[in-house]
């Protein structure tokens, strides 16, 4: 638990920059699916600086804390989360940064922006991410990927270190698999460097015009979601989202959590899902496939209690 002294300590922190920290603040409110309790302290953190002061006041009293993006794959609890999330907010994590065909950007900047800023410049590489509703430090904790992972263009990226040290690790020195980065255990992402290619910018604005429209048609991108719930089995050429169509479970539902209808692989909030609706829900479609398959999904999306 946050006691009153670790409180004022990161007020004393926030109020001395230009960081923000609000407690007990709703969670369903920062959620894709719109699903949480309250988090007992939710920092936007502005700077570095503040980042390391705010994380050494938590560990002094051995609370937790997690870092998050654009909360697009996280379930939060429905009960009080007993953490403190901190949300890199700052113009040191939204930098955007261009020299010729490298881009050094900010954790915080969304992905969406990234891309459009690359095609507004005419440099290809990113467009293959569209429509990934991610920030850039939380694409790469993950490594996303949709028709090209967000690693292909990656030269370096700068971490806030366990320690409490900034430090940039060269793309070799990082593990990357499907749906994975070893970035997740080397602290927390401050910025990274990409390498594009020149390309038209009429013409990659086309692409990635076409490319939005064609996921849009096959994903339900209007609706409360966390993306992809299940990451696609090993074995195999079919996805998760076709093994669960073919078990059936389109349109299951329990309380307010409905598998979609366009694609399986998402289960949307239809109204007052609670992430206890969710979990049931995920048990049920992975019993089913499990049953039907002999198919063992795993989940994409990251549980949090």
């Amino acid at each position: 638990m946050l006691n009153k002294g670790t409180r004022e300590r990161l007020l004393k922190i926030c109020e001395s920059g230009a960081s923000r920290v609000i407690f007990d603040e709703p969670l369903c409110e920062h959620s894709t699916i719109a699903i949480g309790g309250k988090v007992l302290a939710w920092v936007r953190v502005s700077s570095p600086e503040d980042l390391v002061g705010v994380n050494r006041a938590l560990k002094s009293v051995g609370a937790r804390s997690i870092v998050v993006g654009n909360c697009s794959n996280m379930l939060f609890p429905d009960s009080v989360l007993d953490a403190a999330i901190l949300e890199l907010t700052g113009e040191a994590f939204r930098k955007l940064d261009f020299d010729g065909g490298t881009a050094c950007v900010g954790a915080g900047v969304m992905l969406a922006d990234l891309i459009s800023y690359c095609c507004d410049r005419g440099l290809s590489g990113m467009e293959g991410l569209v429509g990934i509703p991610a920030t850039v430090g939380g694409a790469l904790a993950n490594n996303a990927s949709y028709l090209s992972s967000v690693s292909d263009r990656l030269v370096s990226v700068r971490v806030l270190d366990r320690g409490l040290n900034a430090e940039w690790i060269e793309k070799e020195d990082i593990e990357f698999g499907y749906r994975y980065s070893s970035l997740k255990s080397e602290g927390t992402i401050l910025e990274a460097v990409f390498k594009l290619e020149e390309g038209d910018p009429a013409g990659l604005k086309q692409r990635l015009k076409k490319l939005f429209l064609d996921k849009k048609e096959k994903q339900p991108l209007g609706k409360k979601t966390l993306g992809c719930v299940f990451k696609n089995p090993d074995e195999g050429d079919i996805t998760s989202g076709e093994i669960i169509d073919k078990a059936g479970m389109k349109g299951s539902r329990v309380g307010g959590a409905i598998v979609s209808v366009k694609h399986a692989n998402f289960i949307e909030n239809a109204g007052g899902a609670s992430a206890a609706d969710v979990c049931s829900l995920i048990t049920k479609v992975k019993s089913t496939v499990k049953e039907k398959f002999e198919v063992e999904l795993e989940p994409e999306i990251e549980i949090i209690k």
